[in-house]
């Protein structure tokens, strides 16, 4: 059989071999947050010199990193290789709200060989990070509770973009008892109950997670908000108005989803409402570029979930005995809000 082959035009080429400095760029942003460039230069412009020292680093070759990432207008260069903290780069400091650094250094370390062993998945429907690291990432996680922590705090600078869209574009004041499942440091709970003063709120958790949660709750929220430990696999806390789930249903197949969605009707008393606060793929987005369809080679690398369409979304949730109600767009494509009801 003869297989006919299409002319490849250079500028495609050419196109191509651009895609691939995205992984080497993505190699420099790792650099710098490993040595914490951000925070060496968040008291003002410094040399390469200084950059060198500080960081115990050889002065030739971190000012090539430097010089690639200012090219891609992370950081700036002036005059005599002395760099500056711009806006793109201040994403990289360390414990800042809003951080990245910590998010880069998981998708760097851990999860990064997986992306090299996508067919491995695709021809075996296996997951690479099991295959690599001979456990799968919770369990990862277990055993090296550092870097789990750093994986925690990767979630919680990522939360930084959605969380001001999510209180701008829905209204929490009139639910009184509000559980977060799977709330994990409990950021976005502490910032509901910031912004619905009459209302409390349950983080709810694993026991290994809760430990610290406790620690992290705001003076000011102590009277209002409080932990539960159990899986939401086996049941959640009952009786709230209110339930929500961020980054939650993406990390599991549609059977598990099913199994949390129903632990969360059996739950709630009628007429509670349930959030689901995921990214969201268009069901109309063929041949468009959208966010979650990057989002979910992370998964498809990692774990046995995968981000969905709102048809498929609709589907866990009528299985699950809940009813749709509306999907809230909040300002990023990363997350919208999947809003469902008991009735």
């Amino acid at each position: 059989m003869i297989i006919e082959k299409q002319p490849i035009k250079p500028e495609f080429t050419f196109k191509m071999f651009e895609m691939l400095g995205g992984l080497w760029l993505t190699g420099c942003i790792k650099t710098a947050a490993e040595l914490s460039i951000a925070d060496w230069l968040a008291s003002g412009p410094k040399t390469i010199s200084f950059l060198a020292e500080q960081t115990q680093s050889r002065e030739d070759q971190l000012y090539r990193v430097m010089r690639a990432l200012c090219g891609a207008g992370i950081f700036e260069e002036s005059e005599n290789k002395t760099f500056i903290l711009n806006d793109f780069g201040a994403a990289l400091q360390t414990d800042v709200p809003g951080t990245v650094k910590n998010f880069v250094l998981t998708i760097m370390n851990e999860h990064f060989p997986g992306y090299g062993e996508l067919t491995y998945a695709v021809q075996t429907g296996k997951i690479p990070f099991e295959r690599i690291h001979r456990k799968d990432l919770w369990g990862f996680y277990k055993e090296f509770p550092e870097t789990g922590e750093n994986f925690g705090k990767g979630m919680t600078g990522m939360s930084g973009m959605e969380l001001k869209g999510i209180i701008e574009n829905y209204d929490f004041k009139p639910y009184k008892k509000i559980v977060d499942i799977g709330g994990s440091n409990g950021v976005m709970i502490h910032t509901i109950l910031n912004n619905a003063p009459q209302s409390s709120g349950i983080i709810f958790d694993e026991a290994n997670v809760i430990e610290k949660t406790i620690t992290m709750i705001p003076e000011n929220l102590n009277e209002r908000c409080s932990t539960a430990i159990g899986s939401f696999f086996d049941e959640v806390p009952q009786g709230a108005d209110l339930y929500t789930m961020k980054w939650i249903l993406h990390d599991w197949n549609d059977d598990k989803c099913v199994q949390i969605l129903k632990n969360c009707y059996d739950a709630m008393p009628k007429g509670a409402k349930l959030l689901i606060i995921d990214a969201v793929i268009p069901d109309d987005s063929l041949n468009k570029p959208h966010i979650a369809k990057l989002l979910d080679i992370v998964m498809l690398a990692s774990l046995t979930g995968k981000e969905r369409t709102l048809s498929e979304f609709k589907m866990l949730i009528e299985k699950a005995g809940l009813h749709f109600t509306q999907i809230i767009h909040i300002g990023t494509d990363a997350k919208s809000i999947i809003e469902c009801e008991k009735i």
